[in-house]
C-alpha cells in the first residue's frame, strides 16, 4: 500500500481502534489541523490531532536490541514461528489455530494468550480469566512490580527500557467508539525516538487486528489477522506512554489512553 492510501486508511480506523498521544508543551510547532471527532457514550472521542502538521517524517530504523529475558526471547521465537508457518490468518474473536496447516484465526487477546501460554506460562497464569481480553493484560501488568516478581511479570516504567518480546496493552478509553476492551500485542524492536516530535517513539510491534499500522505486513482488505506494523506512542516526559497513533507517523489523530508495558519473566 502506498503512503497516501495508508494515511487515508488511518482516518478510517480511528473509529475502530484506540490510540493515544502525549501532548508536548513548551515546543514551538506548526499549527495543527482541526480534527473532527464524534460523540460516543455521551462524550467526544478521546482523540487529538498530531502535534505537527502532516506529513511527519518516517521513523528512523531502530538500533538492534536483544530480549531482556529468556521468556521474552521465547516470545519472539514463537512469533517468528507463526510468521514462517502462516498460510491463513484472519481477525476474529473466536480463536482457531491449526499449526500444521498454518491457520491462525484470532483477535489481539486471543493471539497474546496463545503466544504466552507457549513462551511464558507463568506470566500467562497470572491472568486468571480462561479467555482473557485486552483489559486483563493491562490489569496483570499494572499489578506487577517494577523489579520483577513471582507473578511472572515485570512492569516497565520507562519506554526507553522496553525491549523485544515485551508486551504492550491499553484499555479502551471512555468515549472511544469500539466494543473491544482495548488492545494488546508484542514489541518486536526497541522503541525509536522521533526527532521531529519530542517525547514520541515509534515501536515495531506484532498483533492481530482488522486494520493495519504503518509499514504493515497485512493486506489492506479489512480481513486482518496476525502481522507486524509500526505504532507511535507519545509520552509524558517521564517515559510513560499516554497516547498512541495507530498508523505510526501517518496517523491523522492520536487516541488518549495510558499504555502499559510488561516483561514476561517465565
Amino acid at each position: 500500500m502506498d503512503v497516501e492510501s495508508r494515511r487515508r486508511s488511518g482516518g478510517a480506523v480511528l473509529a475502530a481502534i484506540a490510540a493515544s498521544l502525549v501532548v508536548i508543551v513548551a515546543v514551538s510547532v506548526p499549527a495543527r489541523a482541526q480534527l473532527e471527532v464524534g460523540v460516543y457514550e455521551g462524550v467526544p472521542w478521546p482523540i487529538i490531532a498530531p502535534p505537527l502538521g502532516l506529513p511527519i517524517p518516517a521513523p528512523p530504523r531502530p538500533t538492534p536490541a536483544e530480549p531482556a529475558t529468556p521468556a521474552a526471547a521465547r516470545v519472539i521465537e514463537v512469533l517468528r514461528g507463526v510468521q514462517t508457518s502462516m498460510r491463513q490468518t484472519r481477525y476474529q474473536h473466536a480463536t482457531v489455530v491449526r499449526e500444521r496447516e498454518g491457520v491462525f484465526l484470532w483477535d489481539c487477546s486471543g493471539m497474546a494468550a496463545w503466544v504466552l501460554r507457549r513462551a511464558a506460562p507463568r506470566a500467562m497464569s497470572a491472568i486468571t480469566r480462561e479467555r482473557p481480553v485486552a483489559r486483563d493484560f493491562v490489569s496483570a501488568i499494572e499489578r506487577a512490580p517494577a523489579r520483577g516478581g513471582r507473578s511472572g511479570w515485570q512492569r516497565i516504567e520507562h519506554i526507553d527500557a522496553v525491549r523485544p518480546g515485551d508486551v504492550f496493552a491499553w484499555r479502551r478509553p471512555r468515549g472511544f467508539p469500539s466494543r473491544n476492551t482495548g488492545h494488546v500485542g508484542f514489541v518486536m524492536e526497541a522503541p525509536v525516538p522521533l526527532p521531529s516530535i519530542p517525547g514520541a517513539y515509534a515501536v515495531r510491534i506484532a498483533d492481530s487486528t482488522s486494520w493495519g499500522h504503518q509499514e504493515d505486513t497485512r493486506r489492506d482488505d479489512g480481513v486482518g489477522g496476525f502481522g507486524f506494523g509500526t505504532l507511535v506512542f507519545l509520552t509524558d516526559g517521564q517515559g510513560h506512554a499516554t497516547h498512541y497513533g495507530w498508523v505510526g507517523t501517518l496517523s491523522d489523530g492520536y487516541v488518549i489512553t495510558p499504555i502499559v508495558f510488561g516483561r514476561p519473566l517465565r
